[in-house]
């Protein structure tokens, strides 16, 4: 979901390969298995062990060689050999230890196979910050205009949860409180979103728990006209469309644009659009920046809800919320021949009863009226079609058909129907008219 960014400066550089724990084996046949970060341990104090935890799912057995990938100069600190069998789902860990850097940094951990990746953002806290560092804006004074919101960031040397941290902010500054609690659930660090209206000078306090007591951080937030305004998100788009309908296996990616005329882009925050929760965040950078969120599964669009983002800056400013319908996620419809008429003479019409199943559950709420077809031949021509309704969790029962060919000679040859998402074949005789 985020690899293939451009660096914007190097960070971790110096990780050493004997300080990552890995078990490695020999790769057998690998075939192709899409891996997915659920948590890490992060943020954790700079030599500390971060861990990484995933998933990994394969519809044939395999054996896979899972690296843990870290940075922006991409390093591979840690390997491990899984082997899985068919339709499996297993989990794994790996980790390394950090360097004793000296000022806090965040960067991209991956999880990577031959197959695909998944990647996170974490943070280290260093050594020369003490115990806390203010990440968001790292200056203790930042300026705005009016009406453009600031996101404040700050870390601990372990996983903050959001009612870890006392804010000292004027109640009327207050911005999307919800967005930034779901976004400190996602890193494990404090945040908070302060959307100031009037021109004013304000202060925003935070005291954070640590392993020795407390810390605080102190911005000075002055609003005023001749200051930086707010990113924006010049265009946000999604393939397939609002007016396509997909599969629930298919991938949908929504593509945004970002703009900062100060040239300070730092982060896409995903947003979807059901409760309103942080689903992922990309690294952005420079004047203008390209990236897309890929999501197969029907999620939040299944019930009919956009995905949304926003855009923050090094020094906290944001965008507005940006949202765009995804297409129509289609119920998967299976099909099952139960009946033909056979046996039957050329020139006879073969009439092919099918068994149709609303296979989707409550979520996939898409249109529950699709088509059918029915083709015969090696070369699969099309011979009929019907549409059929039929709601979730029930099975309703289509005939199709066509006239057959006068053949000279007994004739076999295969048969199939199929739904957007399924399909069954039979074959069938049909004798010659010549007996």
């Amino acid at each position: 979901m985020w690899w293939g960014r451009q660096p914007r400066r190097r960070v971790l550089a110096g990780i050493a390969a004997g300080t990552a724990l890995a078990t490695t084996g020999a790769v057998g046949s690998e075939s192709a298995v899409d891996p997915r970060i659920l948590e890490t341990t992060a943020p954790v104090a700079a030599g500390d062990r971060i861990e990484v935890r995933g998933v990994l799912e394969s519809a044939a057995a395999t054996t896979v060689d899972v690296r843990l990938v870290v940075g922006r100069d991409p390093e591979s600190v840690a390997e491990r050999t899984v082997e899985l069998e068919a339709d499996e789902r297993a989990s794994i860990a790996l980790g390394y230890e950090t360097p004793r850097v000296a000022r806090t940094q965040t960067f991209p951990v991956r999880l990577e196979t031959s197959g695909g990746s998944d990647e996170r953002l974490v943070t280290v806290v260093g050594t020369d910050d003490g115990e806390s560092a203010a990440i968001r804006p790292a200056d203790d004074r930042v300026a705005v205009r009016p009406d453009t919101a600031v996101l404040f960031e700050v870390a601990a040397g372990r996983r903050l949860e959001p009612g870890d941290l006392e804010w000292a902010v004027d109640d009327a500054l207050a911005g999307d409180l919800s967005l930034a609690t779901d976004y400190a659930y996602v890193t494990g660090t404090g945040a908070y979103l302060a959307a100031p209206e009037d021109v004013g000078t304000h202060r925003i306090g935070v005291t954070v728990p640590t392993e020795s007591g407390s810390a605080s951080h102190e911005w000075i937030l002055e609003v005023d006209p001749r200051s930086r305004g707010r990113p924006s998100i010049e265009s946000l788009d999604s393939d397939p469309g609002a007016d396509a309908a997909v599969g629930i296996d298919d991938a949908v990616e929504t593509t945004l644009v970002a703009r900062d005329d100060a040239g300070e882009l730092d982060r896409a925050v995903w947003i979807e659009g059901q409760n309103h929760t942080v689903v992922g965040i990309d690294e952005l950078e420079g004047e203008r920046a390209e990236t897309a969120l890929t999501r197969t599964g029907p999620g939040w669009m299944a019930a009919g809800y956009p995905t949304m983002a926003r855009v923050v800056c090094e020094d906290g400013r944001t965008s507005e919320l940006v949202t765009v319908d995804g297409p129509e996620i289609r119920p998967p419809f299976g099909v099952d021949i139960v009946a033909t008429n056979e046996p039957l003479e050329g020139g006879d019409r073969l009439a092919v009863r099918v068994e149709v199943t609303n296979e989707g559950g409550m979520m996939f709420v898409g249109d529950t009226t699709q088509e059918i077809e029915l083709l015969v031949g090696t070369d699969r021509e099309l011979v009929d079609t019907t549409t059929v309704t039929v709601p979730f969790g029930t099975t309703e029962t289509v005939v199709l058909g066509y006239e057959t060919y006068p053949v000279a000679e007994t004739d076999v040859f295969p048969i199939r129907v199929e739904s957007p998402d399924d399909a069954a074949e039979r074959t069938v005789a049909v004798r010659g008219i010549d007996g």
